[in-house]
This record gives structure tokens, C-alpha cells and sequence, in this order.
């Protein structure tokens, strides 16, 4: 297997985790458990958060704006499958103006995982 392959195995857990942050619900309920993936991850915060802004929000902000997004999950293969088609390309256009609502998720999530890192469990 190769490194870029190797990366990956790493990163779609971190990615299905996230998608949870746009599931067409009130997601606060599943911050805990989004937190606790992330946080079992070898990645810092800032990759994290990079990995959310560039690889998962450009994929997934639609859904926010729909009158009836995905509430049940996104199917993973196509999610795994659309960030990868996209080759980590910054976003641009639209996809900018629909990050106030994910970046207050992210703030909250980012919290519980440095708490559990720090090993107090999420707050």
C-alpha cells in the first residue's frame, strides 16, 4: 500500500465522523461522539480542522441550505469518494459563505477533543 493510501485508511474515519456535522438535524446531541473519533485520531487539531474546511465542507454545505437535507447519514463510500475527486482543492465560491454555522460546531467539537485528549473526557 502506499503512503497516499495509508493517509486515507487514517483520514475516512475522521471524514465520516465530520459528515455527521451536517446531517439536516440538531447535531449537539452527537458533538460527544464526533469528538471521541477525532480524538482517537493521529491528527492535530489544526489538520483536523483543515480537514473539515477543505475536504469534508465543500463536499457536504449543500446540505445545509437544502430544504430537505440528509438526516439519516451520508453514504460513506460517496463521501469518501467525492473528497477524494476533489484532491483537497481549497474551497471557493459558495461553499465560503456557508461556514459561520460549522465553524461554531467546530469550536464546539474541538473543546470536547481537547479535553479528551487531555484525558478529563468531553465536556
Amino acid at each position: 500500500m502506499d503512503e497516499g493510501a495509508d493517509d486515507d485508511a487514517a483520514r475516512i474515519p475522521v471524514w465520516i465522523a465530520l459528515s455527521g456535522l451536517y446531517l439536516d438535524i440538531e447535531v449537539e446531541r452527537f458533538h460527544d461522539a464526533i469528538a471521541a473519533t477525532l480524538a482517537a485520531s493521529p491528527f492535530p487539531l489544526d489538520a483536523l480542522q483543515a480537514m473539515l474546511v477543505h475536504d469534508v465542507h465543500p463536499v457536504l454545505f449543500t446540505n445545509l441550505i437544502a430544504p430537505a437535507g440528509v438526516w439519516d447519514g451520508f453514504d460513506e463510500a460517496w463521501l469518501v469518494a467525492r473528497i477524494r475527486a476533489r484532491g483537497g482543492r481549497r474551497s471557493r465560491g459558495l461553499a465560503r459563505w456557508f461556514r459561520g454555522d460549522i465553524d461554531a460546531q467546530w469550536r464546539a467539537v474541538a473543546a470536547k477533543i481537547g479535553a479528551l485528549r487531555a484525558g478529563a473526557g468531553p465536556t
